[in-house]
């Protein structure tokens, strides 16, 4: 069974200090940092660092992205993952986006390696991209995703209910992409306390 997943590839959310619902193509967008829009900073393995100026004078900000594909290897769902501030209620936030043609009620799941334990999280919105969940990540859902090789997220197709999706999430190169953003989330955090 096949989802259709339109203008996912080469697709890339506009980041913010925090969750962000966007999203904006990222077609010759990937060579410097003085481009209007997102651009890929950096890439490790499976993950890009993808960064946003914010105007004159602000810091840009950055989050880790993976386009994920099907057994077809066609675009079916990203995942995108942000720093977020020192004393906040997660380490980090996710933001996953599915194709329209998601069953909602159901939620997505979300585990990591071979966790029999799935959290299930709901679709908060459906734009002309797709439909989105965000959601927090837990310290210790981040170092087990530092220490693992993947993570599973499922969803449940419009048309077959019954029939839930598995979509991988490569975890290679999680570990040099997280700490690119957090240590790119820092200087972003002290640039801004410079220049107030």
């Amino acid at each position: 069974m096949t989802l259709r997943f339109p203008r996912l590839a080469g697709v890339a959310p506009v980041v913010g200090l925090t969750l962000c619902l966007g999203a904006t193509s990222l077609a010759a967008q990937t060579e410097a940092p003085a481009q209007q829009g997102p651009y890929v900073a950096q890439t490790h393995r499976d993950w890009q660092v993808i960064c946003s100026p914010q105007g004159e004078g602000q810091p840009e900000v950055c989050e880790m992205y993976q386009l994920l594909v099907d057994s077809s290897a066609s675009p079916i769902a990203e995942i995108s993952i942000a720093a977020l501030p020192l004393g906040a209620e997660f380490a980090a936030g996710a933001t996953v986006t599915t194709p329209l043609e998601t069953f909602l009620p159901t939620g997505l799941g979300f585990r990591i390696g071979e966790s029999e334990t799935m959290r299930i999280e709901p679709f908060r919105v459906c734009t002309v991209v797709g439909c989105m969940v965000r959601m927090g990540l837990s310290q210790d859902e981040v170092t087990a995703m530092r220490a693992g090789t993947a993570a599973t997220l499922t969803i449940a197709p419009f048309i077959a209910v019954d029939q839930p999706i598995d979509i991988t999430v490569s975890l290679a190169g999680f570990t040099a992409a997280y700490e690119d953003i957090q240590t790119r989330f820092a200087l972003a955090a002290a640039a801004a306390r410079t220049g107030q």
